[in-house]
């Protein structure tokens, strides 16, 4: 493919040179024939500067005969490619001339790139992932593909202890699993870090050394050995103040005594996105096939080896081990893939189905092309006139397209690299946003980065190309076609240039368009600002959170349920932390929940026994839930509206008592009372696991006032009893005498005296729990708002211009009534009933798509007001459209009739 473009290339090369050729054999040739006639003339006895003259005038325009020539000679294609810097020059003055223009058209064609340069740099990151290092492209991870359950297994210890020994295509073989565990420092403060217990060949084949100390070496994997950590250059800043100290130095990580041996540059989170390393000592002696924990294997494909021929290699050891193991292995296909491929593998139509999702933004790239194009053809017949002259002059069609073209390509430029500053920065913002809420507290991959890389920039280039020749061939040609007819047609009274049914299109759809975007942004801002001053009833400031994980320090034994081990030790430890906490003077209570006020929770689809209003949406009647402990209320101190707490009754497997909030009583049940009613969840039980039919019914036994289960338009929520046994994570909130934040370092010292291998994460007052869901609802508003400003714009631009195009091209009918005494008002209307048509006919659609938005979403039917606030909404934006008509308005009534008589004649 790069041969057949670089010949591509060449090709063009050699006939540009032919053609420069080529011009130069045709000047010399005109030129001779030029100087013979006026020898010719001289003889007959004028002047020589006589004969020159004469003999030009005789022989009219050169341009004419070298078209000839050039389709002759083949060379009319090449002849449209031809550019000078004073293409370029002239480009820019004229952008300078028209300056509204070039804002307008700048700021729509650099937003469309800065949001598909982003999405493409993201998406490339994921399709076609790359690890950061020397020869990165030969790190591969090798794994077992079940057939029968059409997915990986990752219990690999006693294939990857096969692997070790037999393998000779992939060498430095190692394998890695992912743990969590708390870094303990001297001062007994524990917090959790992402740790890779890895084997040492990790750091052998990425090649990357230590910055302080040394990495894991193979000795550091024996049994007997001393433990040891390596830890990463972020958690070496943030833990241990970049102390250049630190080797050497003895932590805890969970319950064993550890020794810090190395630091690692910054950057370096191989194997995926970890900030610390111990080392592997797993032996596959002591487990079976297809037991023990998940680990992951990885190596490097040794010199001259290949991805297929380690494929075939490996395949031959599968197919002994099905033949050794049929029990545990007969459906089992190992593999090789790229490492970074791994993590993401997307191949054929699924990579090719996530990357045409560019498609959609090329799309939006078109669409603001063509109001672009709108702008620039209504430019462009200003200058008709010139364009008329040039071509009487001998200018070919296709050399006026290319000096406009060179226009667009100047403003498409400008606003590419705008649009890249813009798309770095917007994907640093969406990473910070966007990713963080989706991600759930996870890190992406460490080769998964917020940063424009040369294929973004070459894309980025690509569509400023592609707007240059939407915006700028398409209204060149449009306004080169019959220059000469439609001259005679306009001074004998014809038409002229005339706005096809497209661009009445593109402006309605805008106007559509700007009447949904703003409510949008609107609603967004809205449920933000609700989210943010929303009043729960108790001092968000004095309660601290944290979410409690527990985990265990060694492997799994075969036969062991890790599950109930953990469960049940994670019960006992929150026990004894709750006891620890209740008798700590600075705390005024603590209880324990799944779900944190002012975060939104999970929702189920519900049905009520009888009076339920009847649902708006396709999903039917829906609900937030929530587990908490009995006391969660008192210690919140917002005591229940109507009915009872929860009992300990409550608590036994057979407890069928829920409390519902004051948004579920008013939007699910009209606002009757709901103490004695039953209610049920369709489709799945009480923790949102899927079943087959329905769920046992649940009685609502009180009602809770709202407590933030959501800052959407669901915010109606039940609450079930919480039952510690057998939870393995859970929330804990603290009531603290005065400011939660100063509480939290005697929490997490507190956690870990109870348990080193209890993790605390996001320890945050109240107050912070939902920065993350404020940020996110700040990108969305942030975007529509810019994608409304966008669209409003280019109505009002594109009104503007059909406007002032309008007044142009019938000067002559406007002079000639104003002189037969039509009044003001009639001939302002006359100019201005197609705009306003077109306004209303977006307005109205517009409201139609936002109707119908918010019923699809699960929104009721709108009300008075509401309806209300949209005709408000719509009229504001025709009065906003009518400004852009004040200018050509008020210059068709400046016309005087017998300037425009004498214009026309």
């Amino acid at each position: 493919m790069m041969s057949s473009l670089i010949a591509r290339i060449r090709s063009l090369w050699r006939g540009v040179r032919r053609r420069e050729v080529v011009e130069h054999e045709m000047s010399e040739e005109f030129q001779a024939h030029l100087d013979l006639h006026a020898r010719d003339l001289v003889r007959a006895g004028l002047t020589p500067e006589q004969a020159a003259r004469q003999a030009r005038l005789e022989f009219g325009s050169t341009e004419r005969y070298k078209d000839e020539s050039r389709a002759s000679r083949g060379l009319r294609r090449i002849d449209a490619l031809r550019f000078s810097w004073l293409d370029f020059k002239l480009g820019a003055r004229m952008l300078v001339k028209y300056p509204g223009l070039t804002l307008v058209g700048g700021f729509a064609i650099a937003f469309a790139i800065w949001v598909s340069a982003g999405v493409f740099a993201f998406l490339n990151q994921v399709v076609n992932p790359t690890l950061p290092f020397r020869d990165g492209d030969r790190i591969v991870a090798l794994q077992n593909w079940d057939a029968s359950a059409r997915r990986p297994e990752h219990r690999l210890l006693s294939d990857y202890a096969i692997w070790r020994s037999d393998l000779r295509s992939i060498e430095d073989l190692g394998a890695w699993r992912h743990l969590e565990r708390n870094l303990i420092t001297g001062e007994g403060r524990g917090e959790p870090v992402a740790l890779a217990e890895t084997s040492a060949s990790a750091f052998r084949l990425t090649r990357v050394p230590a910055q302080l100390g040394r990495t894991l070496i193979d000795a550091d994997e024996q049994p007997n050995a001393a433990p040891v950590l390596v830890i990463g250059h972020d958690l070496w800043h943030t833990r241990f103040a970049g102390d250049s100290g630190i080797v050497g130095q003895t932590v805890r990580v969970g319950t064993t005594l550890t020794t810090i041996v190395g630091v690692m540059p910054e950057g370096f989170a191989f194997p995926v996105a970890h900030e610390a390393w111990i080392p592997f000592r797993l032996d596959p002696a002591h487990y079976a096939p297809r037991e023990g924990p998940v680990i992951r294997v990885f190596g490097r494909l040794a010199s001259g080896a290949s991805l297929e021929s380690a494929q075939r290699e490996l395949a031959v050891i599968g197919l002994r081990a099905a033949a050794d193991f049929p029990d545990t292995h007969r459906f089992l296909r190992p593999r090789v893939l790229g490492y970074a491929k791994s993590w993401f593998p997307i191949q054929g139509l699924a990579s090719l189905g996530l990357m045409s999702s560019n498609l959609l933004l090329v799309l939006l790239l078109a669409l603001v092309c063509a109001n672009v194009a709108l702008l620039m053809f209504a430019r462009a017949a200003t200058r008709e006139g010139e364009i008329v002259v040039r071509t009487a002059l001998g200018a070919s069609r296709a050399r006026i397209v290319t000096q406009l073209l060179a226009e667009a390509l100047v403003l498409s430029g400008l606003a590419a690299v705008s649009g890249l500053a813009a798309a770095q920065w917007g994907l640093e913002w969406a990473f910070d946003t966007v990713i963080v809420e989706l991600m759930n507290g996870s890190r992406l991959p460490f080769w998964i980065t917020p940063r424009l890389s040369p294929a973004s920039v070459v894309y980025a280039l690509l569509l400023a190309i592609l707007a240059a020749l939407i915006s700028g061939v398409v209204p060149a040609l449009r306004v080169t076609r019959g220059v000469s007819e439609r001259l005679k047609q306009a001074t004998s009274g014809g038409g002229g240039l005339r706005f096809s049914g497209v661009w009445t299109a593109v402006i309605v759809a805008q106007i559509a368009f700007s009447t949904v975007l703003p409510v949008l942004a609107v609603a967004v801002r809205r449920d933000q600002e609700q989210l943010r001053n929303q009043d729960l009833g108790f001092p968000l400031e004095r309660y601290l959170s944290a979410l409690l994980v527990m985990g265990r320090e060694s492997p799994t034994p075969p036969g062991d349920s890790s599950a109930r081990v953990i469960g049940t030790n994670f019960a006992t430890t929150i026990e004894a932390m709750e006891r620890r906490l209740e008798a700590h003077p600075a705390v005024s209570g603590v209880t324990f929940t799944d779900q944190l006020p002012r975060r939104s929770a999970s929702w189920n689809r519900i049905e009520v026994d009888e009076g339920a209003v009847a649902p708006t949406d396709p999903e039917g009647l829906r609900a937030r839930l929530a587990f908490i402990d009995p006391d969660y209320f008192d210690v919140l101190g917002t005591p229940l509206l109507a009915g009872r707490a929860f009992h300990a009754a409550d608590l036994a497997p057979e407890g069928r008592a829920v409390i519902v909030n004051q948004p579920f009583v008013e939007r699910i049940l009209g606002g009757k009372n709901p103490i004695g009613r039953r209610v049920r969840y369709l489709g799945s039980d009480a923790s949102g696991s899927p079943i087959e039919g329905v769920s046992p019914w649940y009685e609502i036994v009180g009602v809770a006032p709202d407590l933030g289960m959501s800052s959407g338009s669901l915010r109606a929520g039940v609450y079930h009893p919480l039952t510690r046994a057998g939870a393995q994570a859970m929330y804990a909130v603290i009531g603290v005498r005065g400011d939660a934040r100063t509480f939290a370092p005697a929490l997490r010292s507190l956690a870990t005296d109870v348990d080193p291998e209890l993790r605390l994460y996001s320890v945050l007052p109240l107050t912070d729990v939902a920065d993350v869901e404020l940020r996110f609802y700040s990108f969305w508003f942030l975007l529509l708002a810019t994608v409304s400003a966008m669209a409003l714009l280019l109505s009002l631009a594109g009104i503007y211009a059909v406007m002032a195009f309008t007044v142009s091209r019938r000067t002559r009918e406007i002079g000639i009534r104003m002189a037969l005494g039509s009044g003001a008002r009639r001939v302002v209307f006359g100019v201005l009933r197609r705009p306003l048509a077109q306004v209303a006919v977006g307005v109205i659609l517009g409201s139609i798509l936002l109707v119908s938005l918010v019923l699809a979403g699960g929104g009721s039917v709108p009300s008075a007001r509401q309806l209300a606030l949209l005709g408000a909404n719509a009229i504001l934006l025709m009065l906003v459209c009518l400004i852009a008509c004040v200018v050509p308005a008020r210059r068709a009534l400046s016309i005087q009739p017998t300037d425009a008589l004498r214009m026309d004649g």
